[in-house]
């Protein structure tokens, strides 16, 4: 299947829309996007394996990486292989992170890594997940909070550094991670939110009150809750008890079982339901002194150093975690993550209009099938076509 045409009709279909429900038809696909959802019976030019279901695209707003390479170090060459992985685990985009490093250092590879994204579509050699921008995660971060971020890398909020951050990136910035109680840091959030950047709380010492603040600041959502940030102490609890009460906001949470335990998920889950976003800070062994060891991915001294989680494998584990059937699984890894980059008009649902970006699960939930602007780039010979299809429609 070299060849795919721009317009075909896919199914019938179990249908996991990316709202919470599920419905069976057929996807009507137009020039990579949805031209309609139609009912089951009807002509179709490609079929599926029975029990398949179709979902949106997962976006994973939170990696560092693929297989040995880094967006810090490998910068262009990781934005490819970050591609092609995250395609094979059901993700149609991501969010590159760039992660502590001395200063120039990031700026650099935050301009490489935003010029690679963009050459992958402009010259129309995407096959795989698209970079949907880039995610700072550093150096605004807390000295006491630090986890694996070194800290002398770690600088002052300034805004030379502001600027210098949103120039380097090209337009391809949509999120920074900052501790809310640094002098200047909301100044910085409403410096990124005018610029439609969102600001993310994290490896933060910031306490209730502090977090109250900083959602009048702008900040809005919280990168890896619980993680690198104080415990929801009943006297004294941390900022994000303050972002699980706001109703506008959002909590991002990587669901491996290991950076929080089962039953804190689903006391999230059962806390803000669909505010609730998967994601994974995936640390590749990228041969710089991280380990596997415990489930998670360390760093020589045993200070955890992110995960080894992809996006199929946390919605897996949520499903798990908190019993809920895997149509409102899915929502936590398509429109939550949409929503909160205010793409939602464009991604993370099953409904016309929308890119054509869908996953393809088996019953027992693996990804067999992954389609980017409607062109298959993994297992396109799931898609087998109707041999009672018209042959020009398929041709």
């Amino acid at each position: 299947m070299s060849v795919f045409p721009a317009s075909y009709i896919l199914g019938p279909v179990t249908i996991a829309v990316g709202d919470g429900s599920l419905i069976s038809g057929r996807v009507h696909v137009e020039y990579g996007r949805i031209h309609a959802v139609l009912p089951s019976a009807g002509p179709s030019d490609y079929c599926l394996p029975e029990g398949t279901v179709l979902a949106p695209g997962l976006l994973d707003l939170h990696t560092n990486g693929a297989e040995e390479r880094l967006f810090n170090r490998d910068q262009g060459t990781a934005v490819s292989v970050a591609s092609r992985v995250y395609a094979s685990n059901g993700a149609t985009g991501f969010v590159a992170t760039i992660m502590t490093a001395p200063w120039e250092s990031m700026l650099h590879a935050a301009a490489e890594v935003a010029e690679a994204a963009n050459e992958l579509e402009e010259n129309g050699e995407l096959s795989g997940a698209r970079c949907l921008g880039l995610h700072f995660e550093g150096p605004f971060l807390n000295q006491r909070a630090r986890g694996i971020h070194r800290p002398d890398w770690l600088l002052d909020i300034t805004d030379e550094r502001l600027q210098a951050i949103l120039e380097a990136t090209k337009g391809a910035l949509v999120m920074v991670t900052i501790a809310p109680e640094l002098p200047g840091a909301f100044a910085a959030a409403r410096f990124f939110s005018q610029r439609g950047v969102v600001c993310s709380a994290g490896h933060t010492t910031a306490r209730y009150n502090e977090g109250l603040l900083a959602l009048e600041a702008g900040f809005r959502t919280v990168t890896h809750a619980f993680n690198a940030m104080p415990p929801l102490d009943h006297r004294d609890p941390s900022l994000l008890l303050a972002f699980i009460q706001a109703p506008h906001t959002t909590v991002q949470v990587i669901c491996d079982g290991y950076h929080v335990s089962p039953p804190l998920i689903d006391m999230l889950y059962r806390l803000i339901g669909e505010r609730l976003i998967l994601s994974t800070d995936n640390m590749p062994p990228a041969g710089s002194g991280y380990h596997l060891r415990g489930g998670v991915m360390r760093a020589e001294d045993g200070t955890i150093a992110g995960s080894a989680l992809n996006p199929a494998q946390a919605v897996r584990n949520l499903m798990d975690f908190t019993k809920m059937p895997f149509a409102k699984a899915v929502l936590h890894a398509t429109l939550a993550p949409a929503r909160l980059l205010g793409l939602e008009r464009d991604l993370g649902q099953i409904a016309p209009g929308l890119r054509a970006d869908f996953s393809l699960w088996n019953p027992r939930y693996e990804v067999i099938a992954t389609i980017v602007g409607g062109k298959p780039v993994y297992g396109s010979s799931v898609l087998q076509p109707n041999l009672y299809a018209s042959p020009e429609r398929i041709a």
